[in-house]
């Protein structure tokens, strides 16, 4: 059962991060056109990227809580920690010659991989993702364990 609730988590956060991207990336033209469509685009090469977060938060969220880091600077190490691996992830795609962002264009940019304007999303996101992480844990175990729907509806509400 283990194997499957890490495949879960996985697999919950490869969508999820899909899903985030795809409204945000059409959150844009919403906002700037008032085109409300809100016609997002994502890559199909980020899922294994948003997938790690299934797990590496767990590790990273429980160390720092063992060592009763504050809230506050847990999340800018998670924001810190989320440039890290999309300029490693943008690094990666360049070099086998896949576009998938560009923020050359972007202020605060350092080699179009990362920009620094996304500081305080990625902030929020990291809260985000601390917290998310146990409730999609607590469905995954509870999908791995062969729950019905009615458990799977119930789950992680208690934590």
């Amino acid at each position: 059962m283990a194997w499957k609730r890490v495949v879960l988590r996985i697999m919950c956060f490869a969508f999820l991060g899909l899903l985030i991207e795809l409204f945000f990336t059409g959150l844009g033209p919403a906002i700037t056109r008032q085109d409300w469509e809100l016609e997002g685009d994502c890559s199909l090469w980020m899922i294994p990227v948003y997938g790690l977060l299934g797990i590496f938060v767990a590790p990273v969220s429980g160390a720092l809580k063992k060592r009763h880091v504050p809230l506050v600077l847990r999340a800018a190490l998670y924001m810190v920690l989320i440039f890290a691996v999309e300029y490693l992830f943008g690094a990666l795609f360049d070099f086998l010659g896949l576009e998938i962002w560009n923020y050359s264009k972007r202020p605060l940019n350092l080699h179009g991989y990362i920009t620094l304007t996304y500081a305080p999303f990625w902030y929020f996101l990291g809260l985000c993702l601390e917290y998310l992480y146990r409730k999609l844990d607590a469905c995954a175990a509870a999908w791995a364990g062969g729950y019905d729907a009615d458990a799977l509806m119930r789950c992680g509400l208690d934590s």
